[in-house]
């Protein structure tokens, strides 16, 4: 009876663990799959938020809207504008300062002279001729030397003078200033005309000093020479090119957009415009750069609403990399 009984209370122990331990198993199911359904309801590429409906998300992209404006005026021919090296210049000024210091030293000695030889003290006629000589001399190798700068460089940089020279070639070298010869085809610039440079995002314009000494082997053109200053001179380095635009012959007229609502993305500028609830990129058609932004005559019709600040923010949220699996949105 004993063994029996030893036996059927081992069997009831073994079915009761058993039990148990399908309970647990089923608990730890439950749990997996619970959690499981938690990261299930994670999308695997969150959607992108509204900026149109959302207005904290338009505040913090600082989104702000405007409608564009018809515009029309000077039509705009576009060439090239290139950083000029001013060690030659410097060079040239250095020059200057030295014959014009020799050529002062020669003239006083001949005045010396013949102070002497007028007053019969030790100067004969010859060295007073010979003094003479000298200076004239030393007078025209300081006019070879001032002329150097508009045989080098062109007449309109020489109407500066010498002081004008000093000062800009010492701007140059502070970083200050920029030399810059201009290169459009087809438009005869003079001396006092507006030129407009782009050089990177920003747009300045400059006045120009007059021709250059020499056409461009390349365009055959004929250039001219400004002077640029400001923030844009740290772009204008030596031999960069950039571009250039001046008012030519005849009117074009189109929708003007603000150079603040460009976003520029390969290769190509864009603008967001209110479509219906949302946001759309638009490329612009043959954008013609003007003083006021960027003149388009083909796609966008005044009074269509662009967005003309916040632009790269809207790029940066539509080109985002598609979220994976488990991170957070």
């Amino acid at each position: 009876m004993s063994g029996g009984k030893g036996a059927a209370l081992v069997a009831l122990g073994a079915a009761a663990g058993a039990s148990l331990l399908a309970l647990a198993l089923y608990l730890v199911g439950e749990l997996g799959e619970k959690e499981g359904d938690a990261d299930g309801d994670r999308p695997v590429a969150a959607a992108s938020p509204d900026p149109v409906r959302n207005a904290a998300l338009r505040q913090r992209l600082g989104i702000v809207e405007a409608p564009l404006s018809a515009w029309s005026g000077a039509q705009q021919a576009s060439g090239y504008a290139r950083g000029l090296d001013a060690g030659p210049l410097a060079a040239i000024i250095a020059e200057i300062d030295s014959a014009q210091a020799t050529a002062a030293a020669s003239q006083a000695q001949a005045a010396r002279l013949d102070a002497l030889y007028r007053n019969d003290i030790s100067a004969s006629r010859r060295s007073v001729e010979a003094a003479r000589a000298q200076a004239s001399a030393d007078i025209a190798r300081l006019r070879l030397a001032r002329q150097r700068i508009a045989l080098e460089y062109g007449p309109g940089l020489a109407t500066l003078g010498d002081t004008g020279v000093h000062q800009l070639v010492s701007r140059i070298a502070a970083g200050e200033a920029a030399l810059v010869r201009i290169d459009i085809p087809g438009v005869l610039l003079t001396g006092g005309s507006i030129v407009q440079i782009t050089a990177g995002e920003g747009q300045t314009s400059a006045r120009v000093l007059g021709a250059a000494a020499a056409s461009d082997s390349k365009l055959q053109s004929a250039g001219v020479l400004v002077v640029l200053t400001g923030p844009v001179v740290r772009q204008v380095l030596t031999g960069r090119v950039l571009a250039a635009q001046a008012a030519a012959s005849g009117t074009v007229s189109g929708v003007l957009v603000p150079r603040d609502a460009i976003v520029r993305y390969q290769g190509q500028m864009w603008v967001y415009r209110r479509e219906g609830g949302k946001f759309e990129r638009e490329a612009l058609v043959e954008p013609i750069p003007v003083s006021e932004g960027w003149l388009v005559r083909g796609g966008l019709t005044p009074g269509t609403v662009v967005v003309v600040h916040g632009g790269a923010s809207l790029l940066a949220l539509e080109t985002r990399p598609a979220q994976s699996a488990g991170e957070d949105d």
